[in-house]
């Protein structure tokens, strides 16, 4: 069995051998700062149509119509927007 400063010594040569490792790693070399692209993300038209008007949004629905937005969508229950409305 090993004494207490051993153990305190075993842990800080790991402790070590652990930061060398990530200091090679490659999430390590990436920047700290974000990517500005990564920074938005951006739902189909259709996809955005279904929830405005889930949740009764009347100009979002207006908006995404002159958008020309897929009218058909549907969510993964089949449901399409017309469904959604109905819903409200």
């Amino acid at each position: 069995m090993m004494a207490a400063d051993e153990k305190q010594v075993s842990a800080l040569i790991r402790r070590h051998e652990q930061v060398k490792r990530w200091e090679g790693s490659d999430t390590f070399l990436e920047p700290c700062t974000p990517k500005k692209d990564n920074m938005k993300v951006k739902f189909q038209d259709g996809c955005v149509f279904l929830a405005a008007c889930s949740s009764g949004d009347k100009e979002e629905v207006k908006k995404l119509l002159q958008k020309e937005a897929d009218i058909n969508t549907a969510n993964v229950d089949g449901l399409t927007a017309l469904h959604q409305v109905s819903r409200v």
